[in-house]
């Protein structure tokens, strides 16, 4: 079943006791809402399709704008907010609210949906004297989201962390809470750099985000996407703030897997003693190992800008692209011979060649090809040819003087 199916057509009736102090809604990626809960819903006094038609409208005036534009921020940022507004209840009146958003992400880090939690503090809120952000209780939301979630006060000193926090590391919430305990979870590799990064944003106020290791119960350590916004009060000042760490293990895992198997391709595309380079399907180069650059004397400006082309003989630049066409269009392997010029203006011959990559389908998807230094060989095979048309000559000619003598002898011996 979605979850959007959990939704009914009509609101709870207005005699409902239902509590509307864990108010839940989810929206699409886009910020479409899907899904209202029944405290929401009676809080509301509306139906799912009438929430999702104007949910705007039940926001009060003078708080729309500042609501739709850090809406907007969020959607666009894909990080958590958290919000404070007066919106419409179903008798009217409108109450204050704290609202919390936080992005849910599928495997390769997309978002897929949103999951908010809204909490009326209109009372807490009066009796604070509208300072509500240090009391706006976070715990519905924290132990339902996948991660870990933990808040500090504005000085960095952790207050609290969800279950999911105690069940990954073994920790109960009394070890957890303090200055010092953060560092010592941490990957030894990883404490001085996340030390600077956190440092950095208590001073500022800024977004806290960093790729850190930490310690699991069972003492080993696995990746996780650390992050962290700050909670202000009505004037202006940071009262908490609110993180969460993500684990992305697997895909850092899988990230570390790709670089170095890129590390390795490089080291090994420059080690070969061949420019090599790689084309599109459509035959249009976008890399070059260095040895075309040290050759060449081009950048990767020049590759992307298809001046690459320049460093061709201008006698044979046609002839070598009509063939290279010929290979794109027919998928046949491509080998041709031609002058490149140098960084020096000297013109060398290459023997290139060039096959298709296909994917499981059977379709061109790329092309790998090189450029071998043949210049020797054909300086060479030039000497070979001349030298073999030089004896062709030579033979030709004591031939012909040989027919000449033959001719004379029998001349010779008629008379």
């Amino acid at each position: 079943m979605a979850i959007a199916d959990l939704n009914t057509e009509q609101p709870l009736p207005a005699s409902s006791s239902v509590s509307a102090a864990g108010m839940l809604g989810t929206t699409d990626a886009s910020g479409r809402v899907v899904y209202a809960s029944p405290q929401l819903l009676h809080f509301l006094g509306l139906s799912l399709s009438e929430v999702q038609a104007q949910w705007l409208s039940l926001v009060h005036p003078d708080d729309q704008k500042r609501l739709s534009e850090q809406w907007k921020a969020a959607l666009a940022a894909n990080q958590i907010y958290q919000v404070e507004f007066r919106i419409r209840r179903q008798d009217g009146q409108y109450r204050w609210v704290w609202s919390t958003g936080y992005p849910q992400m599928n495997d390769v880090g997309i978002v897929q949906q949103w999951i908010i939690s809204t909490i009326d503090v209109e009372v807490s809120r009066q009796s604070a004297g509208g300072n509500t952000g240090a009391e706006a209780d976070f715990s519905f939301l924290a132990e339902l989201i996948p991660q870990l979630v933990w808040t500090t006060d504005p000085t960095g000193f952790h207050t609290y962390f969800n279950q999911r926090w105690t069940d990954f590391t073994g920790y109960t919430l009394a070890d957890s809470v303090g200055p010092d305990m953060w560092n010592n979870l941490l990957h030894p590799d990883d404490r001085q750099r996340a030390r600077e990064i956190w440092g950095h944003s208590l001073a500022t106020g800024e977004f806290y985000e960093i790729e850190y290791r930490f310690k699991a119960k069972d003492n080993t350590y696995r990746w996780f996407l650390g992050q962290a916004l700050p909670v202000y009060s009505s004037e202006g000042q940071i009262v908490k703030w609110f993180g969460t760490c993500t684990d992305i293990h697997d895909q850092k895992m899988n990230e570390l897997a790709l670089r170095k198997r890129e590390q390795d391709f490089t080291t090994l595309a420059n080690a070969i003693p061949q420019m090599a380079w790689m084309a599109d399907e459509a035959g249009s180069i976008f890399w070059f190992n260095d040895r075309w650059f040290a050759y060449t004397g081009t950048s990767s400006e020049h590759v992307h800008n298809q001046d690459w082309q320049h460093v061709h003989h201008p006698d044979y630049a046609e002839q070598v692209r009509t063939k290279f066409q010929t290979a794109i269009r027919t998928g046949e392997a491509w080998e041709d011979t031609f002058p490149l010029r140098r960084a020096d203006g000297e013109y060398r011959w290459f023997l290139s060649r060039a096959l298709p990559v296909l994917d499981d389908a059977g379709q061109i998807v790329r092309w790998c090809g090189t450029h071998t230094d043949v210049t020797e060989q054909k300086q060479l095979q030039d000497q070979l040819e001349r030298a073999y048309s030089d004896l062709e000559a030579k033979v030709m000619f004591r031939t012909l003087d040989l027919e000449r003598e033959v001719q004379e002898l029998r001349q010779r011996l008629s008379n």
